[in-house]
Formats: structure tokens, sequence, C-alpha cells
């Protein structure tokens, strides 16, 4: 006589295999939707990570746009008046032997120097650009003092660039003061430096 408690494991096997084969489906179920989620989530942070570096290049260009708009008439007008871009050594020349002959000096002549770096002597910022300096000497025989004025200001109205005068030393020609147009009763010898800016590797600036 069997038992009572005895289990059919031939009815329960049709059971037991859908259950077995529930449980693996769902588990891979599972598993499919957590890869699928974190698939998304990396997929998610990549997108973003890309629109953060378009948004930042965007800002960075707009910035930069701002920059060039308020900078760039300035920086034509500096290109303009050769402050920036290669030196006007004829450009200084021409005016100093225009005034020469407009006031008639009995006696005018020139040296420049060539062109070297600058250092100036408090701190400045050249970014991609460098300052450079060209030396000019000046001999001049003069009726009065005012002619030499009447020199540095048609530079500072008409040459192209930007200088400073380093030094100027003026003594007498002669014993005796005459009045003749022509005469040369004053001695000027000046140092002036001529600054251009130039970018640093050499390169041509176009404006």
């Amino acid at each position: 006589m069997k038992s009572e408690n005895t289990i059919d494991w031939k009815i329960l096997r049709g059971s037991i295999i859908i259950f077995v084969l529930s449980i693996t489906v769902s588990g891979s179920l599972a598993y499919g939707a957590f890869y699928f989620q974190r698939q998304m989530q990396l997929e998610f942070n990549r997108a973003n990570a890309e629109f953060h570096t378009i948004s930042n290049r965007y800002l960075a260009v707009d910035e930069e746009e701002k920059l060039i708009r308020s900078y760039l008439p300035r920086f034509v007008e500096l290109y303009q008046s050769g402050v920036i871009g290669d030196e006007q050594r004829l450009n200084w020349i021409e005016i100093l032997r225009s005034a020469g002959d407009e006031i008639r000096l009995p006696s005018l002549s020139y040296q420049i120097d060539s062109q070297q770096v600058f250092t100036p002597a408090f701190p400045l910022t050249m970014g991609n650009y460098r300052l450079y300096s060209s030396t000019m000497l000046l001999n001049m025989q003069l009726l009065h003092e005012g002619d030499l004025f009447r020199i540095i200001e048609a530079l500072n109205e008409n040459a192209k660039g930007s200088y400073s005068l380093s030094s100027c030393t003026i003594t007498q020609s002669s014993t005796e003061i005459s009045d003749s147009p022509n005469a040369s009763n004053i001695t000027a010898r000046c140092e002036l430096l001529w600054y251009t800016i130039r970018l640093a590797d050499g390169r041509q600036i176009e404006v």
C-alpha cells in the first residue's frame, strides 16, 4: 500500500519546468532591463557632457565675438596709425625732410638703428604680440630753440607710429647769435625711440 504523502513527480514535472522557465525568463528580462537602463544612463551622460562641451564652446565663441566687436575698431586704428604692424621708417624720414624744408633748417641728419625687442621697466602682458623699438638719432642745426619744437610737433601730428624722446642736448654753435634765416645758432642732438607692436611668431599682421 502506497503512502498518501508520496509526491507524484510525473504530474508536477511540467509545472516545475514552467516555473523554472518563468524564473529564467524573468531573470533575463530583469537583467536586460538593468543593462538597458545602464546603457541609457551612459548614453545620457555622454550626450550631456557633449552638450556642455558644445555649450561652453558656443559661449566662448560668443564672448570672443563680443571682444572682437569691442576692440577691433581700436585695433584697426592702431594698425592704420603705424603702431601695430611693420614699422614706418620711410614715413618718419619723409616727415622729417618735409618739416626741415618747411622750417628751412640749415642742416638735418638722422640715423636709425636696427629694430630690437623692447623690454619696458614695468610689467607688460603682451600675449601673442611683442613690443619692438628702433632708435633714431637726430642731428640738427637750428636758428633758435623754437625750430626744435616745430620738428617735434611735425612728428607728433604727421608721423605714423609712436615714439618717445629719450634725450635731447642743445648747445650753442657760435659765440655770436645771427638773425639770418639760414643761420646755425644752435646744435641739437636728440635720441628718439620708435615703438612697434608685432606678432611674436614673426607673421605679418593683415587687417
